[in-house]
């Protein structure tokens, strides 16, 4: 794949003066380029017929007329917002494009070919094409022609899969005697979609007196992931990830011993960005991944560990509304549960992160299977997303992110204190610890009723869960607490933007759940103590007896936790005949758990005071 950085080549003086600019952004109306870009906009389904008069990078026209004659079927705004660097283009001239499909199973619309007409050109100068497209999330190959015709033809293939960095250009066009220039859009020879999607999502155009000369930029090519300190599992996928300019061809290598000796993974596409790669079954702390390609080459910052598979999973389940479901973001994966879960799964391979999260979600919809639901609320419990489906995944931890739906609908805080309760203790139960952000700051408008069971809402969270509870409220309020502040709002007053989906990342994981969640897995599974371990009675009342056929010594070692995994009690008891007594002292009725230890022994069982 060629790529061309017409202004890297003006810069070095690869290319003559007695050149302009324009910069062309293809899309919606919510996404346009400020400053000196020409906005192309369409509303409708196969539209045509848009037209404007182009201006150039300093804001005066060219006298050239853009017209759109080849109809595209509509937008996409799943395009990448974080292009690289080294490009002319923007994060809102990349995030969106016209797309095309010819297979008329997506939504009954084909469009063999997309594209457009450039007039009132000057027949005696030269036009080249830079265009850029990005369709992130996608994992097949959705690769576009680009053909720009006028006296003298030229074409260009660019794949937009999760596309950050390379562009088709099309160099040195000479105008038809009339003045014009076509320029086509269809799908090309490498597209395996099942539909033919083909993009058009921003472009540079260049109007010079004499031709360009055909330089590429220098290669670039940088390994983002792995970079040291990861574990991996042998046997699973990870995807090793990169950045790279004029890079078409690299190859991927793993060492088990740190360098000294090299095995090939995979020759792959520069330009994909990324390749899934299979961890190879050596068992090591000195693996290193290395990428190469053009001349260039680079290796992971340090060492990593590749372990055995033997099961091991540290589970964590969410539960909630649109803020957990990704709403919000320009993109899916700035979300904070899609950070969330890259950020510990490139960690270490054996978490993992289930999200049931369901836009609308209120506490009624996640309450325990089989709960009554009160008359009068017009909810009911999705079986599929609620406490008891993510019991039954068998998650170590469980994160419920319901920001502002209950208040928006009504229901007092004592109601929502009663769900919490529910779904607590059916959490407890199962010895599964949990996690409950705040609300989250919305615009309730004039409704004060609203916003004042937001606000005492606020203040519940924090008695009821302690320092189990997420902040996903400070810092982000207007003055007057209704409403998001404008650098945080996505728009509608009820959602948070990519910049606000980071910090909310960044609080869950300063929360080090995901510590609690793995330390709590490793204690359980390094068990020793067998089921003839008794606690009796149970619930207790005062006092209770603790048994083991298997103590040893003279001492037992017991911590209390509550429901939130929040440690509560510990003492050291004294054995007698394999059993000591523990008395409750002034813990308050409810569910815990109880972490026993005995030398090299350790179990945890839960206990109910009443």
């Amino acid at each position: 794949m060629k790529k061309l950085l017409l202004i890297f080549a003006l810069f070095t003086g690869l290319i003559s003066f007695g050149q302009e600019y324009a910069y062309i952004d293809f899309g919606g109306s919510s996404h346009t380029t400020p400053g000196n870009w020409n906005n192309i906009v369409v509303s409708n389904q196969n539209e045509t017929g848009v037209t404007e008069n182009l201006i150039n990078s300093s804001g005066a026209s060219m006298g050239i007329v853009f017209t759109l004659t080849d109809s595209f079927d509509h937008i996409n705004n799943n395009g990448t917002t974080s292009p690289n660097g080294a490009l002319p283009f923007t994060g809102t001239a990349s995030r969106d494009s016209f797309f095309g499909a010819t297979d008329d199973g997506f939504n009954g619309n084909i469009n063999p070919t997309g594209g457009f007409t450039l007039s009132n050109l000057d027949p005696n100068k030269y036009y080249s094409f830079s265009v850029f497209s990005s369709r992130t999330g996608v994992s097949d190959n959705r690769e576009t022609l680009y053909t720009v015709e006028g006296s003298t033809t030229g074409s260009e293939a660019l794949n937009p899969s999760n596309n950050t960095s390379n562009t088709a250009d099309i160099l040195n066009i000479q105008p038809t005697s009339n003045g014009e220039i076509t320029f086509t859009a269809e799908p090309g020879p490498n597209n395996n979609n099942d539909f033919g999607f083909y993009y058009l999502g921003a472009l540079q155009l260049t109007e010079s007196d004499s031709p360009i000369s055909n330089t590429n930029p220098d290669p670039e090519l940088t390994l983002t992931y792995p970079n040291g300190g990861h574990i991996w599992e042998a046997g699973k996928t990870v995807r090793i990830k990169w950045e790279s300019i004029s890079v078409p061809n690299m190859l991927i290598e793993f060492s088990s011993d740190n360098g000294s000796n090299w095995s090939t993974i995979a020759t792959t596409s520069g330009n994909s960005q990324y390749y899934d790669m299979v961890v190879p079954n050596e068992i090591t702390t000195n693996a290193l991944v290395r990428i190469s390609g053009e001349g260039e080459t680079d290796t992971s910052d340090s060492t990593f560990e590749v372990i055995a598979d033997e099961g091991e999973v540290y589970r964590i389940v969410i539960l909630g509304s649109s803020t957990a479901a990704g709403t919000g973001p320009s993109d899916a994966n700035n979300a904070w549960v899609a950070r969330y879960n890259t950020y510990l799964t490139e960690m270490d391979t054996r978490y993992e992160v289930i999200n049931l999260a369901q836009g609308g979600f209120a506490t009624y919809n996640i309450l325990p299977t089989g709960t009554t639901i009160p008359s009068g609320v017009n909810r009911s419990i999705d079986v599929n997303r609620n406490i008891t489906k993510a019991i039954s995944l068998d998650p170590t931890g469980i994160i419920i992110n319901l920001p502002s739906n209950d208040a928006a609908s009504g229901y007092p805080v004592a109601d929502q204190l009663n769900n919490y309760t529910l779904i607590a203790n059916a959490a407890a139960s199962e010895n599964i610890m949990l996690w409950v952000t705040t609300p989250q700051p919305r615009d309730f408008g004039s409704n004060t009723t609203k916003l004042n069971i937001q606000l005492d809402m606020l203040d519940e969270t924090y008695t009821m869960f302690g320092d189990h509870t997420i902040d996903f409220w400070t810092g982000f309020g207007t003055s007057n607490n209704n409403g998001i502040l404008p650098a945080y709002d996505a728009g509608d007053g009820i959602h948070m933007n990519d910049a606000a989906h980071e910090i909310l990342f960044e609080r869950v994981i300063g929360m080090d759940i995901h510590t609690e969640v793995r330390d709590a897995v490793l204690k359980v599974e390094t068990l020793s103590l067998n089921n003839d371990l008794k606690i009796y009675p149970n619930p207790v009342k005062n006092t209770c007896t603790i048994r083991s056929n298997q103590f040893s010594g003279n001492q037992l070692t017991i911590e209390v936790y509550n429901i939130l995994g929040s440690k509560v009690y510990n003492k050291v008891l004294e054995l007698h005949n394999q059993e000591a007594t523990w008395s409750r002292n002034a813990l308050e009725n409810g569910i815990y758990f109880l972490l026993i230890t005995n030398n090299n022994l350790q179990t945890t069982r839960r206990l109910i005071l009443n």
